[in-house]
């Protein structure tokens, strides 16, 4: 077996598809293998991933469309492999990705890394261009989601114990961020840019309902009540607040970014005031 899996869900992606499989396997170390997940029905898109003939590429199709979360749990059933990265079939790996994000799996279970968004006519813009520890992803979660997922590499272990893509949901990264941090694995965030993240009129985070969306999903809600609770942030459930409009009184949200390193306070406080409300501090 190899040591890493990357796994790649496709679907409606024919235009980008072999760009992305070709630029992750450029990245990938010799014992990994990339499986092309294709949500079919979907010709176009499997045909142009069997364009890339490398061993180290395995396309499975679909005969029936059932959404990516079912896509990624599938091909984590079907692999045995130490390691699996999780990449996007409209993204680019940029050729360094894995030479920085493996050996950050010393220290951690779960390692993500900064991107440079692309497209829409937009000039390319990198992302936050600091790391993030696990102590300070565990505050900001509740908060904002500062990872890509389609720069994700984990220990098998640490999504199993997480019991990752389990259940459908409208944003499967960030239930996974939650439970894998209530399960016990040490996430970080590398400063280093690893993705060419592309933006398209098509992606569901950009679409109008979006937000609303994520704050009724049973299965997010699910997980980010759990973790508010397991990681010292009771308060967040206490004060009626859910996914996408937390609720805190100035205490409370002051408390969290004063947890976070001196140099990492400014954005959290920027994300923390665009994402929550403020609640009137109780009496005494």
């Amino acid at each position: 077996m190899p040591k890493l899996t990357v796994i790649m869900p496709a679907y409606r992606a024919g235009a980008t598809v072999e760009t992305a499989v070709r630029s992750t396997l450029l990245a990938m170390p010799r014992d990994a293998e990339l499986v092309v997940s294709v949500d079919g029905p979907d010709a176009e898109t499997e045909a142009a991933a069997r364009r890339v003939t490398d061993p180290r590429v395995v396309v499975r199709a679909n005969s029936r469309n059932l959404g990516t979360v079912a896509c990624m749990r599938a091909a984590l059933d079907t692999t045995d492999s130490e390691l699996v990265a999780r990449t996007d079939a409209d993204d680019i790996s940029l050729p360094w990705r894995f030479r920085v994000t493996l050996p950050a799996l010393r220290e951690a279970e779960v390692v993500c890394a900064g991107g440079i968004r692309f497209g829409q006519g937009r000039l390319p813009r990198p992302s936050y261009p600091r790391g993030l520890t696990s102590t300070e992803l565990g505050l900001l979660l509740p908060f904002v989601n500062p990872l890509f997922h389609s720069s994700m590499v984990a220990t098998r272990a640490s999504l199993e114990a997480a019991d990752a893509y389990a259940v459908p949901n409208a944003a499967e990264d960030y239930v996974l961020w939650l439970d894998a941090l209530r399960t016990g694995s040490r996430i970080v965030k590398l400063a280093t840019p690893v993705i060419g993240y592309r933006l398209s009129a098509t992606q569901l985070s950009g679409a109008p309902d979006y937000h609303d969306r994520i704050a009724a999903d049973p299965e997010v809600n699910r997980a980010w009540r759990e973790w508010a609770l397991a990681g010292g942030l009771p308060w967040l459930v206490d004060n009626g607040g859910r996914p996408g409009s937390p609720q805190g009184t100035p205490g409370q949200l002051d408390a969290v970014v004063a947890g976070v390193r001196p140099g990492t306070r400014r954005y959290a406080r920027r994300n923390i005031a665009a994402a929550a409300g403020v609640m009137a501090a109780p009496a005494c």
